[in-house]
């Protein structure tokens, strides 16, 4: 694909980088030879090369010892192409949900970055782990400050409308959360307030465990990991959210996750749900 006017400015290219992708558009060169195809000095394409690699343009390779360099850009280019034209839509319609407190940043071909940040938009996580599969697992870890806040930080409705979902989709929660946790979050409620909110709670699949007292008592964030690759870190206070897609840091959290979870103690949410409910008649 030709490197236009155009192109470079979408792909926020340096003129040196520019230069670098037209020599390696149709050869495969060493360092010696792109530093005299190219005229750039070799201390200055040290430093470029990496950076380019990062960003999917282009790769190195050995051959007979020797470290090559070749072009890998066209799929990345489609992709920039791509989210060029739906930027350019939403220009059109109106639609700013990719704007610079709520967007989707493609690191690497493996990685994703989400970021929601704003009025009612932390709830995006919960939109995004209702799209799991019938009978899918996810999992959380809840403080008790954090669960407060999810219910009064959120509007209710959008909280019932989730279990709901997870419930119909037969999802299977594992937490860790503060035993306290199921009263607190409803001391703020009316009665009949309480009632549906519990109501939407109980019956879930779940299999907690309890945070011990004195640990992470006021930390006003949780964590969940769901589709065997994302991560989500929310802090429904400052009503902000991100959520990491990569296997490997997936993988790395959620082992740390099960070992924690099988050194604490059970508790059995759903029982504490219906004593509650009990109470409210």
């Amino acid at each position: 694909m030709k490197l236009t006017k155009d192109l470079v400015k979408i792909l926020g290219l340096t003129d040196y980088e520019v230069t670098i992708l037209k020599a390696l558009k149709e050869k495969e060169l060493i360092i010696q030879d792109l530093a005299v195809y190219t005229d750039i000095p070799r201390t200055s394409l040290y430093y470029a090369l990496p950076h380019l690699v990062d960003r999917g343009f282009i790769e190195s390779f050995r051959r007979n010892k020797k470290t090559y360099w070749r072009n890998t850009y066209k799929e990345t280019i489609d992709d920039l192409f791509e989210k060029h034209k739906l930027d350019e839509d939403e220009k059109e319609t109106g639609d700013t949900s990719n704007t610079e407190d709520n967007f989707i940043k493609k690191i690497s071909p493996k990685t994703k970055v989400y970021f929601y940040n704003g009025k009612n938009q932390a709830v995006n996580v919960f939109r995004d782990i209702e799209k799991l599969p019938p009978h899918s697992r996810f999992y959380g870890i809840q403080p008790e400050a954090s669960i407060v806040g999810a219910i009064t930080e959120n509007r209710l409705e959008d909280i019932i409308e989730f279990n709901k979902k997870v419930k119909s989709s037969k999802l299977i929660v594992e937490g860790i959360i503060h035993e306290r946790g199921t009263e607190s979050m409803v001391q703020s409620l009316s009665p009949s307030d309480k009632k549906r909110l519990l109501d939407s709670f109980s019956g879930r699949s779940a299999d907690t465990s309890k945070l011990p007292e004195g640990f992470l008592n006021d930390t006003k964030a949780e964590i969940y990991f769901y589709d065997d690759k994302k991560i989500a870190i929310v802090n429904w206070y400052e009503d902000f959210a991100i959520i990491i897609e990569n296997k490997d840091v997936f993988d790395l959290l959620i082992e740390m996750f099960k070992s924690t979870k099988y050194m604490l103690k059970k508790y059995d949410q759903n029982e504490k749900i219906a004593r509650k409910l009990v109470e409210l008649g």
